[in-house]
């Protein structure tokens, strides 16, 4: 059974009032974002503590998804999807979704799911608890590794330049974002958006707030929260967006290559169709 055939078996159950599909599904490390929550869902008992209250809400929910993918490395796959089901007939835009699965012991696990309005804007306000530690935590590992990346395409990013994040997508990258109403399939598609967006996007401070990392093999799933600053010229906050950011990176040829992106704000509203 592919990793898709277990995706749907646990939405019709979702949508016919059983929420534990997914639970089943999970990884005792799993991690869960979607608009209801500020901060990632982390682990399987805070997972299906978060899906008792849905027990019951949805019925007879016919799944429909559009443009499924699976990308597949060693015993990783990224599965990415457009979920349009409307649900007890109030149907937003649809959903963006990306759902990254483990392989262990020939069982597929769910590790990371990224679900949010396909088309969405910034809460009107929104308050995100933030850790603090002193001094700031060191990254070690593969999450220093991908740190370091993530740090000096931002940089660049927030001056107006692109291309550091070109510089680090695979040929075969997948992508969804706030600005694009579907998702963008390889680095040509993406390499068309960001050049609309050259030049264009500036601001002053760049935080990563909470960044963590699953690996399995040569792929590694990052996920951060991160805010983009604007400053006055008396270093005062003249605006914040608060994003969540899910960066699928697999080791090719020696390097670190993403795969797969999935950016969306912090409690993003749908606009309804």
């Amino acid at each position: 059974m592919t990793v898709l055939d277990l995706e749907k078996k646990a939405l019709e159950r979702w949508y016919n009032g059983d929420p534990w599909g997914f639970a089943d599904l999970s990884d005792s490390g799993i991690t869960v974002v979607n608009p209801a929550v500020v901060k990632p869902i982390s682990g399987l008992d805070e997972y299906r503590a978060y899906l008792q209250p849905f027990e019951g809400i949805f019925q007879q929910q016919a799944v429909e998804i559009s443009h499924p993918l699976i990308q597949m490395h060693g015993d990783a796959a990224v599965l990415s999807y457009h979920d349009h089901t409307a649900a007890g007939g109030n149907s937003p835009t649809g959903w963006n979704v990306t759902s990254v699965y483990f392989r262990s012991g020939g069982t597929w696990r769910l590790v990371h799911n990224h679900r949010a309005y396909l088309h969405h804007r910034l809460p009107d306000s929104v308050e995100v608890p933030l850790p603090f530690t002193f001094p700031p935590p060191v990254y070690e590992g593969v999450l220093a590794e991908l740190m370091a990346l993530e740090t000096a395409a931002m940089v660049r990013w927030r001056t107006g330049d692109p291309w550091g994040f070109i510089e680090l997508y695979d040929t075969t990258t997948t992508y969804f974002d706030t600005g694009t109403p579907q998702r963008l399939d390889g680095l040509e598609a993406l390499q068309a958006e960001y050049a609309t967006r050259a030049g264009k996007i500036f601001y002053d401070v760049n935080d990563f707030i909470a960044p963590q990392v699953q690996v399995c093999g040569d792929t590694a799933v990052l996920f951060y929260r991160f805010f983009s600053t604007s400053l006055h010229p008396d270093g005062s906050i003249a605006n914040r967006t608060p994003w969540n950011c899910t960066e699928v990176y697999t080791r090719i040829n020696g390097q670190w290559k993403i795969i797969h992106n999935h950016w969306s704000f912090i409690r993003g509203r749908a606009i309804r169709e």
